[in-house]
């Protein structure tokens, strides 16, 4: 009795670590899912669909024939508060030689976003990617992240800094047409 007692014992923390193990394997694939999905330069630039901060449907697809700098952001981080003034300056000079901004707010409210682009003179648009679909589609960590997107729709960068002026021009211009 003593003996089988054991071997039940036994039997069952075997089964509960086979089952731990299982579950934990599980979950790494979960989390290891989207791992060589990542979106680099020289690949098509994954197409989504967003709303602005007054409610106006945008698609990437709505700026073919341009090109185009995703930059992903938030209100409450630091390093996005400071590259701001660099997009929107790189914005307004090229802007009429089809160049365009996509402002995405991570996670918050229009008020917020809002509040946010009018403190910092913000003129380009801004979309909200509440529930960071577009997030995880353009697999960003860091923030602010930015993708630069040629008018074949082809991601030539991605940046996961903040930039400056000079370094967005050195970027931008090659992308635009020469006069």
């Amino acid at each position: 009795m003593n003996l089988n007692r054991r071997v039940r014992y036994w039997s069952r923390r075997l089964l509960f670590i086979v089952m731990l193990s299982l579950v934990g394997y599980a979950l790494y694939q979960s989390v290891a899912q989207g791992e060589g999905k990542r979106p680099e330069p020289g690949h098509p630039a994954p197409h989504f669909q967003l709303t602005t901060m007054d409610g106006k449907e945008v698609s990437l697809d709505d700026y073919k024939g341009k090109v185009v700098m995703l930059n992903f952001w938030g209100s409450w981080c630091e390093p996005c508060r400071e590259e701001m003034p660099a997009l929107e300056s790189v914005y307004e000079k090229y802007k009429d030689q089809g160049f365009v901004v996509l402002g995405i707010n991570i996670a918050e409210t229009e008020f917020t976003a809002n509040a946010f682009t009018k403190q910092m003179g913000t003129t380009f648009p801004i979309l909200m990617d509440r529930q960071r679909d577009v997030v995880k589609l353009y697999d960003v960590v860091p923030i602010p992240s930015s993708f630069f997107i040629d008018r074949q729709g082809t991601i030539k960068k991605r940046m996961e800094a903040p930039l400056t002026v000079e370094q967005l021009e050195q970027i931008v211009r090659p992308m635009l047409p020469q006069k």
